[in-house]
């Protein structure tokens, strides 16, 4: 594996976003979350994942060559989200959503959604 590849590998400033839109007068709950990720192939993969909150809901990925195509992507596809009305929870994320230097308190994949813990035994 070449040095960059090696990078690109290892890079650890991934954006992810969680978005939800909960509307209890249309029976409406959903999220919405986008993640980049680097593939085995040096390219960069944009997993974005959808359904009605608490479920597992559906997920679709998208190739890019390169970084900056995928981040381009991502950018777009998020602001376009937050125009539709979905929004980012606000105990869910640290720093500034819009930002590219914020961190998600939740794991992608987990769709905001807390499993409750069991009881550590005595």
């Amino acid at each position: 594996m070449r040095m960059a590849a090696a990078q690109h590998a290892l890079a650890n400033d991934w954006p992810a976003m969680i978005l939800r839109r909960v509307d209890p007068s249309r029976n409406m709950s959903r999220f919405w979350s986008a993640r980049l990720q680097p593939s085995l192939f040096e390219e960069v993969l944009l997993v974005r994942a959808w359904g009605r909150i608490g479920s597992r809901g559906q997920e679709r990925s998208y190739w890019f060559a390169t970084r900056q195509a995928a981040l381009a992507t991502f950018e777009k596809i998020t602001a376009a989200k937050c125009r539709l009305g979905y929004a980012a929870d606000a105990e869910r994320t640290t720093g500034a959503p819009a930002g590219r230097g914020w961190m998600l308190k939740y794991p992608p994949g987990s769709h905001g959604v807390e499993r409750p813990r069991e009881a550590a035994p005595a």
